[in-house]
């Protein structure tokens, strides 16, 4: 004896479940894009004509120096005494700790050293100097050149 089968719908495509996900995904990238742009100041960066960009720039702990001598970490003020202190907080939590150095173009070469070899004396043996790479069109990508040790 043969069950009579039910009839069954035709599938359909749901669009709310599809429209849900493009919101999620809108306000994932909304926020992703908002926490990349307030790790840096606006600063006139140096060019370099030989700069390279490296694969891991988004990774790196960024420091900001501006022209008047003005420490950033990130984009919040930091002392050059305190500097030590927040590289070794860095260092415990990042044992291979990486560092983006964005210095403007105008800063006294006295305060860029001076950055250094605190970051040198706190432990930061990798670092990374901002730069301008100038480009055949009238946009400039933001590249940078690897520090020598």
């Amino acid at each position: 004896m043969n069950a009579p089968l039910p009839e069954m719908d035709e599938p359909k495509m749901m669009m709310a479940p599809m429209i849900d996900m493009v919101f999620l995904l809108l306000i994932f990238f909304m926020c992703a894009s908002h926490i990349s742009l307030t790790q840096s100041i606006p600063l006139e960066i140096p060019t370099a004509s030989k700069a390279a960009v490296p694969k891991d720039r988004p990774e790196r702990w960024v420091v900001n120096l501006q022209k008047d001598g003005a420490l950033f970490s990130g984009s919040q003020a930091i002392a050059l005494p305190d500097l030590a202190d927040a590289v070794h907080a860095r260092l415990q939590e990042q044992p291979n700790l990486k560092l983006y150095l964005r210095a403007d173009a105008e800063t006294r070469h006295a305060d860029v050293k001076k950055v250094m070899n605190a970051l040198a004396e706190a432990g930061v043996d990798d670092f990374i100097f901002g730069v301008f790479q100038p480009g055949a069109d009238a946009l400039q990508q933001t590249a940078t050149r690897e520090a020598a040790p």
